[in-house]
């Protein structure tokens, strides 16, 4: 599954550590970060068989605890902090069990949601808090012969009681994975997101209740092959639905995987906002919604054998594109503001805390005369300092080959490489809050040369 294929393929990208970046688990590739009323950030993973959590209390000192034995090869795939503490919802690595995970006056408990026989398997799910921090978990039990599905919605009492509503019935939709989803919760309504594909068709569709049944309404649909990992939705302060996700659709297109943005009022509008990339994370300021993805080169980029990836974290905000050196894991709004980020890789998981928008672009380009490389670029807003300049190709540690200067925001640098194909990376590291904020080159140089 794109999970743990996701996990792995982030064990290639090394990343740049800031002055104040602070490591939360050393050697763990992926996890997933939330926030408290308060702004405190906690990060979730799964070590072995282990579900761990970590708070932070203070300055470069993170509390773990281990809160729960899962199935080895399981991951945690949704995390809020709610009213009545932290939720956490765990994946099998087989994709037949899901269980939530949450704190209790006294430990943890660990209520079972959705299991299902060998036939099947359960698509990734969604969860939402309402305002007593009581969990609504939405999930597909997806039919692998007949690619049926069928949308379940489960309510989690605050005496661990739980409640499920089948959505859609007699099959629908068919789908080649199993379909992900997303609960947003209107008050204590629950809405559920879908997205589905087959036959050439992607679709999305916000479920509803009315009466005694559910109402479809489409937010999205075109050609495709079928949705990458998760659904993210939510409400933004004014009560506009939004939606994220990754589509497939490289079997029209060698180069596509867009990652897709909706915003649903009274009527529903859809943009492509990135391609190439895998949605990690929508956050929804008044400002506008904001979408957390990791786009990739891979090794058929450069002409090479291989599967191996190279991953840049990009951040969208309307047009504004905004890349990160490492694999974002999660991304928040803090409650005054800010924006705290969790980027995973060998290092670990780092989380970093920027007391006001992403805004740092850093940009590449490369001349090649077939000796020598003339990388250069520039950073907005920053008038001196240094990058980093590295030499990469997937599947292979990265190589830095040098500082170059930074002035009146350009920078420049000639680089001897000693092998073609490769691209190179600049990486700017905000000597202030330490993001280091980076530039993959997307075009290789010395392809075919």
């Amino acid at each position: 599954m794109l999970r743990s294929a996701a996990c792995v393929a982030a064990i290639a990208l090394v990343t740049a550590g800031g002055a104040s970046a602070e490591v939360v688990a050393r050697g763990v590739q992926d996890g997933l970060l939330a926030l408290d009323a308060n702004g405190a950030p906690s990060v979730v993973w799964v070590h072995h068989s282990t579900l761990y959590l970590a708070t932070r209390t203070g300055p470069h000192h993170w509390t773990r605890t281990g809160t729960a034995s899962v199935p080895a090869g399981s991951s945690a795939v949704a995390f809020q902090i709610g009213a009545a503490g932290p939720v956490m919802l765990v994946q099998s690595g087989d994709d037949r069990t899901v269980v939530l995970v949450r704190r209790r006056s006294v430990g943890w408990e660990t209520i079972r949601v959705a299991k299902v026989g060998a036939l099947f398997r359960v698509g990734w799910p969604g969860l939402a808090l309402d305002r007593q921090g009581q969990p609504a978990i939405s999930y597909t039990r997806w039919n692998a012969p007949t690619l049926k599905s069928r949308l379940l919605l489960s309510r989690v009492n605050a005496k661990g009681g739980v409640s499920t509503r089948r959505i859609t019935q007699e099959g629908f939709p068919k789908s080649l994975v199993p379909p992900p989803s997303a609960p947003v919760l209107f008050g204590d309504v629950a809405h559920v997101v879908e997205s589905y594909g087959y036959r050439g068709v992607l679709g999305t569709i916000e479920w509803f209740p009315s009466k005694q049944d559910w109402t479809g309404l489409g937010l999205d649909a075109g050609l495709g092959d079928y949705p990458l990992g998760p659904v993210f939705a939510g409400l933004s302060p004014n009560g506009t639905m939004h939606a994220a996700w990754t589509e497939s659709l490289l079997s029209f297109d060698t180069e596509a995987a867009p990652v897709t943005l909706v915003d649903r009022r009274r009527f529903a509008s859809s943009a492509f906002v990135l391609n190439r990339a895998l949605a990690s994370a929508l956050v929804l300021p008044a400002t506008g919604p904001e979408v957390a993805a990791n786009q990739w080169i891979g090794a058929g980029d450069l002409g090479l054998e291989g599967d191996a990836f190279l991953w840049a974290g990009t951040i969208v905000r309307a047009q504004n594109k905004v890349e990160l050196d490492g694999w974002i894991s999660g991304f928040a709004v803090a409650p005054h503001g800010g924006r705290d980020v969790l980027l995973g890789g060998p290092e670990g998981l780092r989380w970093l805390h920027v007391p006001r928008r992403i805004s740092t672009r850093v940009t590449i380009e490369a001349a090649d005369d077939g000796v020598s490389v003339i990388v250069s670029g520039r950073v907005d807003g920053v008038a001196s300092g240094t990058v980093t300049l590295y030499r990469e190709r997937p599947g292979e540690p990265r190589t830095a080959i040098g500082r170059a200067t930074i002035s009146g925001g350009e920078y420049s640098f000639v680089d001897d490489p000693p092998e073609r194909p490769l691209v190179y990376r600049a990486v700017y590291t905000d000597p202030t809050t330490g993001v280091p904020y980076g530039a993959l080159l997307r075009k290789p140089v010395g392809l075919g040369g």
